[in-house]
Parts: C-alpha cells; sequence; structure tokens
C-alpha cells in the first residue's frame, strides 16, 4: 500500500498531459482486448473447420482406398498404404485398422513442433480429433479405419496470425506513443520557456522577452506574452513614477498629519506626564457630571497635591523634580485605569473623577486606596524618595450644580487638608469649610476667570524717545471682573502668586501675547513684546520646553520677538537654576529684561551672573528723580552699571515729557510710561501708533546731541 500510495502521489504531480498517456493506454489495451478476442475466436473457428475437413476429407479417402483390398490377406499392402496416407495430413499422427482376423496401427514418425506456448491451446478451443469410418468386407463382414488427428499445425497457424497482428499494433502503439512525446515534448519546451520568461518578469526583469520561434503555437504564445510584457513594462514603469510622487505627497501628508496629531495631543494632554490635561478634563468632567444626573450615582472629585514638592526641586533639580512628576502621573493612570479618570491640572496638582459610587463610604476607601499607592517610595536619583500626599474630595451627589463649583469645592477640601497637617484627605463640607472658602476664594474666582475667559491683556508701548520709534510693547493682565470692573495684577495675582495657577495664568498670557503678535506682524508692525513672568512659573521644571512648545504653536512669530521680564527677587530662590532656564530660552532666541531693577538687596552681586538682556529702571525711582537727588543718582548708576554691562536699559513710569528729557540726558533712550501712552486694549495700538509722534522737547535733545 505505501507503494501504491508513492505511485499514485507522483501521478498526481504530472502534468495533465502525462496524466493523459494512462488512460491512452487502458483504452488501446481494452480496445486491443476486444479486437484479439474476436480475432482469437474467427482464427480458431476457421482453423478447427479447416482442421476437421481435412480429417474428414483424409478419412473418405483411406476408407474408399482400403476397401478393394481389406479382405486380401497382404497386410504389407495394406500396411503401405496406411503408411502413405501419414504425410498427406500434418496433424495426423496414427492410423489403426481393425478388421475381423488384422490389427493395425501406423504411428507417424515425427509430431508436428508446436510454436506457441502451453496455455495457448485452451484459448483456441480445439482439441485431439477421433474419426471413425466404417469399411464394408466381402463376405458380408466389415473394418473400421480409425484415425487420429491432433491440432497442433492449426494452433500454429492461429498463433502465427495473433503474433503477426500483435507485432502490428504494437508497432501502432509505439508510433502513437511516439509522436505524442514528441507533441508533448514541444508543448513542454513552450511551457517552459514561457515560465521562464514569466519567472525573471516576476522577479524584476521586466525587459524579459520569449524567443520567437518554432511551432505556429509556440510562435503565436511568444508574440502574445512578448506584447503584455511590453506593455505591462509600459505600466509599471508609469506605475513607478506615479510612486515617487506618491510617495512624496503621502511623506509630505504624513508629516502634516503627525505634526497636526501632535499639536492636538499637546491641546489635550499635559507634555510632561502625558496625562490629560486642564482642557481634556473639562470635557470629560461634563461627561461625567451628566451621567450621573442620568444614572442617580455619586460623582466624586479628587483634587491631589503633593506636599512641599518644592523642596524637591530645590534639593535634587528640576529634571528630578520632573521624574517624580512622571512617576506620580504613572501611578495616577495605572490607579484609574477604565474605571476612573485622571488628569493634571498643572505643577504637582492633578485631579482624578471617581464615577458609578453608590455611596461616600466606597469613595472614601478609593481614596484612602489612592493615597497609599502615592504615599510609597519614589526613585529618585538613585534614591528612594517618599512623598506625602494631601487630597481634597468634592462629592456630585445629585443636587444642582456645575463642574467648576465641584472643582472648587475640591479645591478648598485640599487646601483644609494642608492646614490639618497635610497627609490626609478631607472632604469638603459647606458648613465646615466656610472658613476656608472665606480666605480661599479668591483664589478660586481666579481660576473660574481664566476658565471663564474673564482675563484680558493690555499694551503699553515702549518707544525710543530719541529717534522717535515706537519699539515694542508690553503685556499686562486685567481681570475684567463681572462686578468690579477692570482690576490690574495687584488686586488679584498675590493671592496665587505661591500656586501652581501662576503657570497656568503664564502660560495663558504667553499664548494670547503671541497670537496677538502674530496678527501685527501680519499688518508690518514687529514690535517686540515683553511679558511678565512669575517666580514660580519661571523656576517650573520643564519650563523651557513649554516655551518651546508654546512658539511652535504660532510659526508666524519669531522667537526674538518675544521679551520675558523676571523680577530680581525670582533669581534669588535659585540663581543657578534660573540662569540656566534664561540662558536655554535664549538660545531659542528670547532675550529676557531684569524688572524693577534697583529695588532689590542683592541687584549688584547678582547682575553679573543672571544672562540678562535688558535692565529696567523702577518706575518709583523714575517718577521722583525731578525732585529727589537721592532717586536721580540711583537712576544715573543704574544706567552707567547697565552700559558697564554693555546692557540696554530702558525707565518705566515716564510720566512726563520732563522725565523723558531728563533720561535722555543722563543716557536712557528708552522709555515707558503713562507720559507717553496708557495701556491699552490690543485694537487701539494700532490707531495709537498711527497718531504717535516724538515729543518736540525730546526731538530737540536729540538734534541737539547730533
Amino acid at each position: 500500500m505505501p507503494v501504491l500510495g508513492k505511485i499514485i502521489a507522483a501521478w498526481m504531480r504530472m502534468g495533465i498531459y502525462p496524466r493523459l498517456f494512462t488512460p491512452i493506454f487502458f483504452l488501446i489495451v481494452a480496445v486491443s482486448g476486444v479486437r484479439y478476442k474476436l480475432l482469437l475466436e474467427s482464427e480458431s473457428h476457421s482453423a478447427n473447420a479447416r482442421y476437421q475437413a481435412e480429417a474428414q476429407q483424409l478419412g473418405k479417402y483411406l476408407a474408399a482406398t482400403l476397401q478393394p483390398i481389406a479382405g486380401e490377406r497382404d497386410v504389407a499392402a495394406i500396411e503401405a498404404i496406411l503408411a502413405g496416407a501419414l504425410p498427406l495430413n500434418p496433424d495426423l499422427a496414427a492410423i489403426r485398422w481393425d478388421c475381423p482376423k488384422k490389427h493395425l496401427l501406423v504411428r507417424a514418425e515425427a509430431a508436428q513442433p508446436a510454436q506457441y506456448p502451453a496455455w495457448f491451446p485452451a484459448v483456441t478451443g480445439l482439441d485431439a480429433l477421433h474419426s471413425a469410418f466404417p469399411v464394408a468386407l466381402a463376405g458380408g463382414k466389415g473394418g473400421t479405419l480409425a484415425l487420429h488427428f491432433t491440432p497442433v499445425r492449426a494452433i500454429n497457424r492461429i498463433w502465427d496470425s495473433l503474433r503477426k497482428q500483435a507485432g502490428i499494433s504494437a508497432v501502432s502503439v509505439l508510433l502513437i506513443y511516439l509522436l505524442l512525446g514528441l507533441i508533448l515534448a514541444a508543448n513542454r519546451q513552450m511551457l517552459r520557456r514561457l515560465a521562464q520568461a514569466a519567472d525573471s518578469f516576476r522577479h524584476g526583469d521586466y525587459g524579459a522577452r520569449m524567443r520567437v520561434d518554432g511551432t505556429p503555437e509556440a510562435r503565436a504564445l511568444a508574440h502574445t506574452f512578448n506584447n503584455m510584457a511590453g506593455e505591462v513594462q509600459t505600466l509599471v514603469a508609469s506605475l513607478r513614477a506615479s510612486e515617487r510622487d506618491l510617495g512624496k505627497q503621502l511623506a509630505q501628508t504624513v508629516r502634516m498629519q503627525s505634526a497636526l496629531q501632535q499639536m492636538s495631543w499637546q491641546n489635550y494632554h499635559d507634555v510632561l506626564t502625558g496625562l490629560p490635561n486642564r482642557s481634556a478634563l473639562a470635557a470629560r468632567f461634563e461627561q461625567e457630571l451628566f451621567l450621573a444626573r442620568e444614572r442617580q450615582r455619586l460623582l466624586a472629585v479628587c483634587l491631589i497635591d503633593l506636599d512641599h514638592f518644592q523642596r524637591v526641586n530645590e534639593r535634587f533639580g528640576a529634571e528630578s523634580g520632573d521624574e517624580i512628576l512622571k512617576q506620580v502621573a504613572a501611578r495616577l493612570h495605572g490607579f484609574a485605569r477604565q474605571n476612573h479618570y485622571s488628569a493634571r491640572l498643572g505643577g504637582d496638582e492633578f485631579v482624578m473623577l471617581l464615577s458609578g459610587q453608590s455611596e461616600t463610604a466606597a469613595i472614601e476607601e478609593i481614596v484612602a486606596q489612592l493615597l497609599r499607592e502615592l504615599s510609597r517610595p519614589y526613585q529618585c536619583d538613585g534614591l528612594a524618595l517618599t512623598l506625602s500626599v494631601s487630597a481634597g474630595v468634592a462629592v456630585y451627589a445629585g443636587r444642582a450644580t456645575s463642574t467648576e463649583t465641584l472643582l472648587r469645592h475640591a479645591d478648598h477640601a485640599v487646601y483644609q487638608a494642608k492646614l490639618t497637617g497635610r497627609n490626609t484627605y478631607h472632604f469638603f463640607d459647606a458648613e465646615l469649610d466656610e472658613e476656608v472658602r472665606t480666605h480661599h476664594n479668591q483664589r478660586t474666582d481666579i481660576r473660574a476667570a481664566l476658565l471663564g475667559g474673564e482675563l484680558r491683556l493690555h499694551y503699553q508701548p515702549k518707544v525710543n524717545m530719541r529717534a522717535g520709534d515706537i519699539v515694542g510693547m508690553e503685556a499686562l493682565l486685567r481681570w475684567q471682573h463681572p462686578r468690579r470692573g477692570v482690576l490690574e495684577p495687584a488686586h488679584f495675582l498675590p493671592a496665587v502668586g505661591d500656586t501652581d495657577l501662576i503657570i497656568d495664568i503664564g502660560e495663558w498670557v504667553l499664548r494670547q501675547a503671541l497670537w496677538q503678535m502674530q496678527r501685527w506682524t501680519a499688518s508690518g508692525r514687529h514690535w517686540v513684546v515683553s511679558v511678565n513672568i512669575a517666580a514660580r512659573h519661571l523656576q517650573q521644571a520643564g519650563f523651557v520646553a513649554r516655551l518651546k512648545a508654546i512658539l511652535a504653536e504660532f510659526p508666524g512669530v519669531r522667537a526674538e520677538m518675544l521679551e520675558l521680564e523676571v523680577l530680581e527677587s525670582s533669581a534669588l530662590g535659585d540663581i543657578e537654576h534660573v540662569r540656566r532656564v534664561m540662558t536655554a530660552c535664549q538660545a531659542l532666541g528670547v532675550t529676557f529684561a531684569l524688572d524693577d531693577f534697583g529695588t532689590g538687596y542683592s541687584s549688584m552681586s547678582y547682575l553679573k551672573r543672571l544672562p540678562a538682556d535688558i535692565l529696567k529702571i523702577d518706575q518709583s525711582f523714575v517718577r521722583n528723580m525731578l525732585s529727589d537727588e537721592e532717586d536721580l543718582h540711583l537712576v544715573s548708576a543704574v544706567i552707567g552699571l547697565a552700559k558697564s554691562f554693555h546692557l540696554k536699559v530702558i525707565a518705566e513710569g515716564v510720566e512726563t515729557v520732563e522725565h523723558g528729557s531728563r533720561l535722555m540726558q543722563l543716557g536712557c533712550d528708552l522709555a515707558q510710561g503713562y507720559g507717553i501712552a496708557r495701556p491699552m486694549p490690543a485694537d487701539a495700538v494700532l490707531q495709537w501708533a498711527a497718531d504717535y509722534s516724538q515729543a518736540p522737547a525730546w526731538r530737540a535733545a536729540a538734534l541737539s546731541a547730533a
């Protein structure tokens, strides 16, 4: 069976044409079997008839010959007649004569040689023949002539006829198979050449062609293949050209899509930690609040603040602080999974929305687990650092409220948690937290103002008094309070100066200023705009990366057009860190102005360590310089100090033309103040710039100096 299986498998692997040989062979065998069966029957019948006829004829002849002499006593004559009859028929094997007084038996000396195989006689149906003929004798007596015949000669004739026919058939079959083999060989050669050309074509040789020769079929196939190959080669060349063009377009599209995705991701995610940012939180918060109302479930807002995180930055540096924030974010993300939602508000403040809870006890258990998770040691510069966490929780329990209110309540609660010793959590309660709201409402209102779009930017021009040019603008923050009107920064920024909210406000100011600069640039006004940066914002981990990302949002504004103003007191906490931040920002093209210079006790010792580009003389000195000798000397000293350090100097608080003239005499040409222009909304700046003209006294001073 295994051998038969291998034969069948080999037969199945052959092509259709070689496999046709098998049924053709069996067909020939079947036809030949029928043919030879009929031929055998015909030859056997003919031979048998002839065999018996010859035997009958010989018997009658001998009987007639023996009758006249059978009665004589000459035995020798009778035996001679019998012996003479043996050659008359080669099939005759023996003759027997029986009469009352004589019995003779004559046998043939040599039997007819058989030319056929031993099995063949049985197929023919011819057997030995025994014939008896009675012979009448004188006196009323009679004798019997018996003849014994063997069919060897008849069978030999049948066998010879069949053998000749078999030879003719074999030659015919061989010729048929030879012709089929030649046709098959030609066909296989044609297919092999086609396969070789197709294989070369498939492997990239589009110039491959078939040789046009051989049979008409082979030539027709070669022509067809060559025509097809030529068309495919032309098409491939066209496709490759299109592919190159498409590849360029696709690469450009991918780059644009990647940039858009990056911008979209940055709009809704915190760059440092990868968590959702305040914008993403606002959208998810509204959705969760709606679901809580619909399903009548509790929704808890957990505001998380790291205790004394600033000490980590001071001790280990901003990069280590960033790494800690990433680890905190990773734990929050892992804790939230699919059930809750975590986000970063800014700095070391995070939020987690706990949804789908049925009772407050379950929320307390989750918050306790979360604080335990966040209290595990963190890896910082190869050390295990333990930080505590304060959390405030506000719960929506079906009463009418808003996301802003819940977030404000959670802010009150975290503040209360810090007041009670930190490293704990506190649930907001309206009665117990009345004092917290009293002390903390302004900070919450400022956050709401930021989220509600109540903050504005006004711009105060800076001019070169000697040249009469407008050299830039200072962006000044204002709060359009719904009840108290327009408030200046001194009325609200001190309340948030030591919180991370000042960072969010600072980034909002940067974006608004850059957006306005882009509009002015498009209208042909290339003004440098200065923005005040708070100390906490400047010392924030990742400040440079965030600034770079914000600048990238406004490609129409060159970094050289942005000027950051920092108070000299901002650098007192970590002078080396501030110096590195300023240097990195200057590498981007951003310039720095040291604001309120002269008011700090350490100004002289720190000046050479801070890579500032501009010194700003505080308005308190400039305002009284015309009447106070000491202020005049101080202004003069600052101007001289700036020149010695090769720094630009600008005076703020120029309220009159006389102030400007005196500053020009001292060597300070750049100024800003109410005597030039008050801070104004952005919509009024272009009209003011169109109407601005240099004060005559300043023009005269410039001409006299020339």
